[in-house]
């Protein structure tokens, strides 16, 4: 019950109350005073009457006749004569019920007055004795009105101290609204700080609650920077900065084995030619400060696009994984001309050469083979007297021009829209006990009989600025499936969902319309469009939220420095991405990383998933490591 409900409720009581013994008290000193002042009325009324009927000698016709006249003026209850031996001479009677008050209230307060008495004389003889009593009608009616009277007032009263009190309890609680709110955000796994309310009760509970968001977001802060530094010793090289290649290996083959925007891209390498000649003549520290700067100018062309990479393969070889990258050689260029730059600053542009390989990679490429094929351009680039880039090409098939293909791709696009050719297919994610989470549904589209995964053609859906669009229809979809099977669908959306100011209401409605199957809907945004976009990604949680669906963040542990910003942002889960996955039951340093990660997780209650589980050793390491569930080929559905 609310503090205003049993606020009205205690003012409702005690004004009954204090009504009630104000009723009786005043009730019962009116009825005695009204029968004080109707006994001493009745006996001045027969002394007066019978004075009057003396006068006249006490003729018994005038006696009657004087005694109904008074009757018939309607103020009587009774009169009665008697002769002075006791028989009645005349008696006259008003039985008539008495309506002026209800029968509870005459019940309940009933009116013992004294009749008045006098003697009727002839000369010195008694004719007889005259009994009156004024009717009580006129006293209860005016018990009545003063009840009326009293309980009007203290209702009104009882409105006025209600409203009142309902007005300043309001005023009173208004930094509860505040501290309710923030114990919501806690319970949603948001631990928000707010600021401290003058009401020392609620100064001292605010300032408590506080301590323990800013307790919980130091932790968070504190484990991401371990992470990160841990991450930077195990994965990156010392000198550069940059990944070593077996993380950056790892990565690859998760973008190839991917089923999103991120399974199509370009892969460069690009070479330092006669690293070892460079170390004589300049020296091994003058060499690793270029090497230094070339890895610092890498790092920010990595660091500028979602989901990119840069590594150290070995000493003079250095690769950049660009998902979404279309245009190989503007990738590589741009990748060259960073390290041409590190080269002109330490005034060594005109000793050295930066041959360069590149290739564009799909979905369902093989590593081994795209790797052979970017070794084998690469030394051909090698042999050239300049720098040039040489592109692979993936069964020596030289592929379109850009804006052929983005032609191509508009008009399958435009066809498939207005067709409802996109569907979506599942992959169940399970939890410890191989139960079922939620179905993974990534979106397929029907092209000529067949269905293309969404690694071959998201990239184009983002070069081609139609994500939006493919994001609402994604949603409905899901809706549709979760309605048709009762099953839970987690689906994948773009930076668009986040950016576009239009999506979050277009979703509210689509969420409001369908609230049974938006329960069981969870959406993922990949962790870098998470913390790029922070703030509308809170916007977009917290509008989700609202309607029971689950939010998530994919592809999750590249910017573990980012952690603690998830404080107060209120996720359900995380789906570690798959290149940390891979051959997890024999890599020490993964291990360390999925360990922390799950334990920082379980801290802030959001449940940790694996991506891309290949092998029952896999999902039993990350079984002992303290995941909470999986997808993958090495998993199979209790």
């Amino acid at each position: 019950m609310s503090l205003y409900k049993q606020l009205w409720l205690a003012i409702i009581f005690i004004l009954t109350l204090v009504f009630g013994g104000a009723f009786l008290v005043n009730t019962y000193s009116a009825k005695s005073y009204l029968q004080q002042q109707l006994g001493i009325k009745n006996a001045d009324n027969a002394n007066a009457l019978a004075l009057s009927l003396t006068q006249q000698d006490a003729d018994e016709v005038l006696l009657e006749l004087t005694l109904a006249a008074q009757f018939d003026t309607g103020f009587y209850e009774y009169i009665e004569l008697t002769d002075p031996d006791g028989r009645v001479m005349m008696y006259r009677q008003d039985n008539s019920p008495i309506t002026e008050a209800p029968a509870w209230f005459i019940a309940l307060f009933p009116l013992e007055i004294d009749p008045g008495l006098a003697a009727i004389q002839k000369g010195w003889q008694q004719v007889g004795t005259l009994t009156l009593r004024s009717h009580s009608r006129f006293a209860y009616a005016e018990l009545w009105q003063g009840s009326q009277k009293l309980a009007g007032v203290f209702l009104v009263a009882m409105v006025l101290a209600g409203s009142l009190g309902t007005y300043l309890l309001k005023i009173i609680l208004q930094p509860l609204d505040d501290v309710v709110e923030q114990a919501e955000a806690i319970g949603e796994r948001r631990f928000i700080s707010i600021p401290e309310p003058r009401t020392r009760e609620f100064r001292q509970v605010v300032s408590a609650m506080n301590e323990l968001s800013q307790r919980i977001k130091k932790v968070l802060q504190a484990e991401a920077k371990r992470l990160e530094k841990w991450q930077r010793e195990a994965h990156i090289d010392k000198v550069t900065a940059l990944l070593n290649r077996e993380p950056f290996v790892q990565a690859l083959d998760a973008a190839l084995e991917s089923d999103d925007v991120n399974a199509t891209g370009s892969l460069s390498l690009l070479r330092i030619k006669g690293l070892a000649e460079l170390n004589r003549n300049y020296g091994r520290r003058a060499i690793d400060l270029m090497l230094k700067d070339m890895g610092t100018e890498l790092n920010r062309i990595a660091g500028s696009h979602s989901r990119w990479a840069a590594a150290r393969m070995n000493g003079s070889d250095f690769g950049l994984l660009a998902p979404r990258s279309m245009d190989a050689k503007a990738a590589t260029a741009e990748a060259q001309d960073a390290m041409q730059a590190a080269l002109e600053k330490h005034n060594m542009q005109d000793t050295v050469q930066l041959p360069a390989a590149t290739i564009i990679y799909e979905h369902g490429n093989k590593l081994g083979e795209l790797l052979t094929l970017l070794d084998g351009a690469l030394q051909s680039a090698e042999q050239s007297e300049d720098s040039p880039i040489q592109q692979a090409f993936m069964g020596d098939v030289q592929v379109k021009p850009v804006r052929e293909q983005l032609d191509d791709w508009r008009r399958i696009f435009d066809r498939a829209f207005s067709n409802g050719d996109f569907s979506l297919t599942q992959f169940p994610v399970v939890d410890l006990d191989e139960k079922l989470l939620h179905f993974e549904a990534p979106v397929r589209l029907e092209l000529d009989g067949q269905l293309l995964s969404a690694g071959r053609f998201l990239p184009w859906i983002n070069r081609l600025e139609l994500s939006e669009e493919l994001d609402k229809q994604v949603i409905k979809l899901a809706l549709q499936k979760i309605e048709a099977s009762g099953e839970p669908v987690a689906v994948n959306l773009s930076v668009a969902a986040v950016v576009d100011a239009s999506f979050i209401p277009w979703m509210s409605q689509q969420l409001s319309m369908n609230e049974a199957a938006a329960a069981k809907l969870w959406l993922e945004l990949s962790e870098s469009m998470a913390f790029r976009h922070l703030d509308s990604f809170k916007k977009l949680c917290a509008r989700a939220r609202s309607f029971g669906t689950k939010i998530g963040i994919e592809h999750m542990g590249h910017q573990l420095a980012e952690l603690g910003q998830l404080a107060d942002v209120g996720v359900d889960y995380f789906k570690i991405d798959a290149s940390f996955v891979r051959g997890v039951d024999e890599n020490a340093a993964n291990q360390t990383l999925l360990r922390t990660l799950c334990t920082v997780g379980h801290s802030i209650g959001v449940i940790v998933l694996a991506e891309g589980v290949r092998t029952p050793e896999e999902w039993a390491a990350l079984r002992e490591l303290g995941a909470d569930g999986g997808t993958g080929p090495g998993i199979e559905l209790s």
